[in-house]
């Protein structure tokens, strides 16, 4: 049996091979037409969608004055990933360090800066954890409950206050337009299997929808801790009354995995069982040109991390709680449009390492967009926050967006940002990492400009910054020997700039047989003295970033999705890794074969922790809508 499975992955893997050279030939000779007819009327390409991250106020994207990508539905189903840190490893911009396979535990930054300066967002709702960074993406979502995902790149303090010091990822899930149901099931490499279902209904002006998920491998290597469980159950309900809405969201993710070389190369021996439960709920109120929009939330997060340190298992246990309310207001007037609003939160820890603590924050925030002419959008904003730790911060912003021509904008943004140090970094202490108290917040100016171009079926853009830091913190040591410390390390000036590039040739040639084209390129580069001193994770962004990504109809119902990414560090350290998906749809069910790493690319991407090499995967979908 054995050598018969082995034959088997041999054939799988030649014919993913044989497939894809053929469909990089084919990209160089298709035309319009020349493939295939389609029965089906060509989809349209909203390449100027409406975005509500990067600002309280919502506006196209072509209206914007900061540096915003998105991740729609159509992507998502299309891509070769079945979990959120694989997905946002193909956006141009974001570095994704993952220290495991299939979603286990990974780090997200944006433009160089560090995990813990992107803020998370569901549904809007912060979901950051104030322990560690390391648990930000520990999301009780399910890929198939996600509409799209803002990526914001830049600031976004003014907006939503501390932590949005770099980026913001926010993360939109789905409602239900009508009742039905649906699954999965994978089944793959290393004993992998990922199954799941969802069920959705709709009775009048109210709406549901649940949906549930596991993930399972007895792991990529046989003789270290690299195994996981994840489970996920997650549900979301809507009331549409016209002008009023109402919604609710419940979610909770239990992942119990090895952590092989998560943390310490020393020690390399690790495990990490960790369990999220996140409940939000929120309103608008329309009355004539006022909105009012109150928000309530509670995020808990349990961490259960064992590391063996000479031969005894040493155990840390901590259990986080974030909660608060916050009430919105949006204005449209002669003089355009103004939001205000406020916040109260709270932030409490009980650890057997950190200690207990609690901290508090309460703010305001004011934005204001108006359009002296058509051409021209400008905004001014500012957020207040007092923190029981630090005081009262400011944090001012202003961006502009200039329509030089049909589709051609230029856009330009300025900024303030700040960031508090989490809990692991104020209080941890083990043998291979040891917290501050006496750290000091991170603050940064950050400036961008950049022209976005958009058209049927095209779209472009280029962008530059420049985000001077000061205070940044960081893990770092003299030698390998010693301990990790977090430090205020120094001032750091980063610079950069990206180029993106979408083309839907269906929109101009008739022709489905290529769908997608997407491109991406982003340059990286920082001026720092730190003493000597090596940096655990701030100092080693990337430098040179290229993305791709193809889709093809090879027939009808018959799609192969390619994704590529080329990543070089400042440290030198580069690698290229491919994924692939192939996938027939019909009526309501669909079949696929997915192989990701294709190449068996050796990689790390963050500290010690070994990437997996070439895993293949197989499954079967189904989605069944009912009439409304």
């Amino acid at each position: 049996m054995t050598n018969i499975w082995l034959a088997s992955k041999k054939m799988v893997f030649t014919c993913l091979m044989r497939i894809n050279l053929v469909s990089i030939l084919c990209l160089f000779l298709v035309h319009s037409g020349s493939l295939m007819a389609q029965e089906e009327e060509i989809p349209c390409y909203t390449l100027d969608p409406v975005v509500v991250t990067g600002s309280r106020i919502p506006q196209h994207l072509s209206k914007t004055g900061r540096s915003v990508s998105i991740i729609s539905r159509q992507e998502i189903e299309a891509l070769p990933v079945d979990n959120i840190p694989d997905l946002l490893e193909t956006v141009s911009g974001l570095d994704v360090r993952q220290r495991g396979a299939h979603g286990v535990q990974a780090d997200v930054s944006v433009w160089g800066a560090s995990y813990e300066q992107t803020l998370i967002l569901v549904d809007g709702v912060n979901v950051s954890d104030p322990q560690t960074g390391h648990h930000n993406l520990d999301l009780p979502v399910n890929l198939n409950d996600i509409e799209r995902i803002e990526i914001l790149k830049g600031p976004g303090a003014r907006v939503y206050g501390h932590n949005a010091m770099a980026g913001v990822i926010n993360i939109i899930t789905r409602e239900s337009a009508c009742g039905g149901v649906g699954g999965y099931a994978k089944y793959g490499d290393y004993d992998y299997y990922d199954i799941g279902a969802h069920g959705t209904l709709k009775a009048g002006e109210t709406s549901n929808r649940i949906s549930v998920s596991r993930r399972y491998s007895t792991g990529f290597l046989e003789s270290e801790e690299t195994d996981f469980d994840i489970k996920t159950l997650a549900y979301k309900g809507a009331i549409d009354a016209g002008d009023h809405k109402f919604q609710l969201g419940l979610g909770y993710t239990d992942k119990d995995f090895g952590a092989y070389r998560f943390y310490s190369d020393t020690f390399p021996n690790q495990r990490e069982r960790t369990e999220t439960l996140l409940a939000y709920s929120s309103a608008n109120f329309k009355i004539a040109d006022l909105g009012v929009m109150p928000e309530v939330f509670w995020r808990r997060h349990d961490d259960d991390f064992k590391i063996e340190i000479g031969g005894d298992w040493y155990r840390n246990e901590h259990r986080s709680d974030s909660y608060g309310i916050e009430l919105n207001s949006r204005l449209k007037s002669g003089w355009g449009t103004t939001a205000l609003g406020g916040e109260i939160a709270f932030e409490t820890l009980e650890s057997s390492n950190l200690g207990d603590h609690d901290r508090r924050r309460s703010g305001v925030f004011l934005e204001h967009k108006f359009y002296p002419v058509e051409w021209l959008n400008i905004g001014l904003g500012a957020s207040a926050i007092h923190y029981s730790d630090w005081g009262w911060e400011y944090w001012p912003g202003t961006e502009l967006n200039v329509e030089l021509s049909d589709g051609v904008n230029w856009f330009a943004s300025a900024g303030r940002s700040f960031r508090i140090p989490t809990y692991t970094e104020l209080y941890y202490y083990t043998p291979a990492n040891q917290g501050n108290p006496d750290l000091k917040p991170e603050k940064a100016w950050t400036y961008e400009t950049g022209i976005r171009w958009h058209d049927k079926g095209l779209g472009a853009n280029i962008s530059a910054f420049l985000r001077d830091e000061e205070n940044a913190i960081d893990w770092s040591r003299a030698s390998s020997q010693d301990p990790w410390k977090a430090l205020n390390i120094a001032e750091i000036r980063t610079r950069g700039f990206e180029l993106g590039l979408d083309f839907y040739p269906e929109a101009f040639f008739g022709t489905r047989f290529v769908s997608a084209v997407n491109l991406g390129y982003t340059y990286l580069d920082s001026d720092r003295d730190t003493g000597g001193l090596d940096s655990k994770y701030v100092l080693d962004h990337l430098c040179h970033q290229v993305h791709g990504s193809i889709l093809l109809e090879w027939f009808h119902g018959m799609r192969h999705s390619v994704k590529a990414r080329h990543e070089e560090r400042m440290a030198g350290d580069s690698h290229v890794v491919f994924d692939t998906r192939l996938a027939y749809k019909w009526q309501q069910y669909e079949i696929f074969l997915e192989a990701t790493n294709l190449f068996d690319e050796e990689y790390v991407e963050s500290g010690f922790a070994p990437m997996p090499g070439r895993w293949v995967m197989a499954g079967i979908r189904f989605d069944m809508d009912f009439e409304k």
